[in-house]
């Protein structure tokens, strides 16, 4: 076999790995895992602008100091492994690839035993030359960072300093006279990541290393507070602790185990328990709800449903699950250099759910109690009632389809409607002792907000899903409106009678996930309207 040896050209690799997804916060968490693995009890990272309004940003802590030989193969695209497999920085690109998704000039600074090594790499040389050039600049032209440093490490103690400059990709489309605005904005939702992605080593009292993590800009610093996504400090929170989850390969003689992972949930108090100022510091809503997920105890997943094992849903937003692992899982759970992917193995999907299955429930339950006093359900309840007699009125007129068969013991009908008389079984809600055509109910499959029914004699009618987040931001403000709550539950019955209009075996799926999607859409929308008004009781 014939070998040959090529090169890539550095210009074209430099800019490709520029694009590998990091944004502003995860960048600075991976500059912040090498400080971690340098055993750094502090950080500080500064933000300024210069005359010019150009941005630079400093990461300087006192962790062990790199000489020049260190320093130079830290440098290096690919650089060596570290000793520990347990380090957060393991895959030798993190400090440059995070680094240049920012900037166009990385410099490194540290200092061992008052010997101080310094590199640097500046990609517009790399693009003129094409070479992989390696600068070592002049130190004194790096005054203001040793300055830094020595305020973080004692004058002349071990410590880095990670100095971006040319930022060319914190923001690209800011007026220049609200850059200063931008960059402060910038600086704070950093901090606000970081206290969730080092929760474990900004809090005191657990195993792991102490760090203190400090945002500065303008002369304002920001000692960063550790942020528990699970609320463990709250009052009200419960939390459901499982068995060490093992993982293993291979099968018979040949099984291994090759390690294990936490898995714990807990479920918050209601919303409507808590004061304002509690909701913020829980950070209340859909982006934390699910898992939040910890290797060697910093985190990369937060909040979600990995491989989708749940649809985010307003009625989840009380369980936050928490997963950790150490390294001897990295490969299992596919972890890549930005730390940001996790893959939940096919296998053990069907686990996970069956061990969160009851307290997902409870969850549920949980929220929908306290989503509505019974005054609002009462006064809807009535409104919904006074629709239906409405739309009785013009029911005649309106339908066009008939039930030709339904089984109210397996919630199937079967269908004729007006697209050439041909006969459809579908899925649908039957209760033969209903008489309402509007109703609303405690949840609809797939969560969805409304669907076709039927009530006593098969005549059509509308079900709506009180707890989806729509319905509470549309109905609820309403609810004292009866001419306003009929008109959206003729819209809603309107929806329902055409599906059944218009259904066929051939379409039927496609209108069940138009109405799916649909209600997705409206669950989103239904963020830009204001909460539904405050009420004089909560559910019990």
């Amino acid at each position: 076999m014939k070998e040959e040896i090529v090169e890539a050209s550095p210009s074209r690799l430099t800019d490709g790995l520029r694009d590998m997804g990091y944004t502003f916060n995860t960048s600075g968490a991976d500059i912040a895992d090498n400080s971690i693995a340098a055993e750094a009890s502090k950080l500080h990272i500064r933000a300024t602008l210069d005359y010019a309004d150009e941005v630079s940003i400093m990461f300087a802590d006192n962790g062990y100091g790199m000489i020049e030989a260190d320093l130079r193969n830290a440098m290096l695209y690919g650089s060596k492994k570290r000793a520990s497999p347990k380090s957060l920085g393991k895959f030798g690109l993190g400090l440059k690839t995070a680094s240049t998704a920012i900037c166009r000039r990385l410099t490194v600074v540290s200092r061992v035993d008052g010997i101080y090594s310094i590199r640097q790499w500046d990609l517009d040389l790399i693009a003129e030359r094409n070479e992989w050039v390696l600068l070592t600049p002049e130190l004194e032209d790096y005054e203001e960072a040793i300055e830094l440093l020595n305020q973080v490490s004692d004058e002349n103690g071990d410590g880095t300093v990670v100095i971006w400059e040319k930022v060319d990709r914190l923001f690209t489309t800011a007026p220049r006279n609200s850059i200063k605005t931008h960059l402060r904005n910038s600086m704070l939702e950093l901090g606000e990541h970081l206290s969730g992605v080092f929760y474990n080593f900004l809090e005191r009292e657990n195993e792991y290393p102490d760090v203190n993590i400090t945002i500065e800009f303008e002369d304002e610093l920001h000692d960063i507070q550790p942020w528990d996504p699970f609320c463990r400090w709250l009052e009200g929170v419960e939390p459901h602790p499982n068995d060490p989850i093992p993982v293993k390969k291979g099968e018979g003689l040949w099984e291994e185990r090759i390690g294990e992972f936490e898995l714990h949930a807990y479920i918050l108090p209601n919303k409507n328990q808590m004061s304002k100022d509690t909701q913020d510091k829980i950070r209340y809503g859909h982006d934390n709800q699910g898992f939040h997920i910890f290797r060697e105890g910093r985190m990369i997943y937060s909040g979600g449903w990995p491989n989708r094992l749940f649809v985010k849903e307003p009625h989840l937003n009380l369980l936050r699950v928490e997963l950790s692992f150490d390294h001897r899982l990295d490969d299992y759970f596919q972890i890549d250099v930005r730390k940001s992917r996790f893959t939940i193995p096919a296998e053990i999907r069907s686990k996970i759910k069956e061990v969160l299955a009851a307290v997902r429930n409870e969850a549920n339950s949980r929220y929908r109690k306290g989503s509505t006093s019974k005054e609002s359900q009462s006064n809807l309840d009535k409104a919904h009632e006074e629709s239906g007699k409405a739309i009785d009125k013009q029911y005649e007129d309106s339908i066009n389809s008939e039930v030709t068969e339904a089984d109210e013991s397996t919630q199937t009908a079967t269908i004729v409607n007006g697209r050439g008389h041909e006969e459809v079984t579908i899925k649908i809600p039957i209760n033969h002792e209903e008489d309402r055509l509007v109703n609303h109910v405690d949840s609809l499959d797939n969560g969805v907000l409304w669907c076709p029914a039927l009530i006593e004699g098969n005549r059509h009618a509308v079900l709506l899903n009180k707890t989806h987040e729509f319905y509470k931001k549309c109905y609820l403000p309403i609810q004292g409106n009866k001419n306003a709550v009929k008109a959206m539950d003729m819209v809603f019955w309107a929806l329902a009678e055409g599906e059944l209009s218009t259904v066929n075996n051939k379409d039927k799926r496609i209108q069940e996930d138009y109405r799916i999607q649909a209600s997705r859409i409206l669950r989103n929308m239904s963020d830009e309207l204001p909460e539904p008004p405050e009420t004089s009781e909560n559910a019990e």
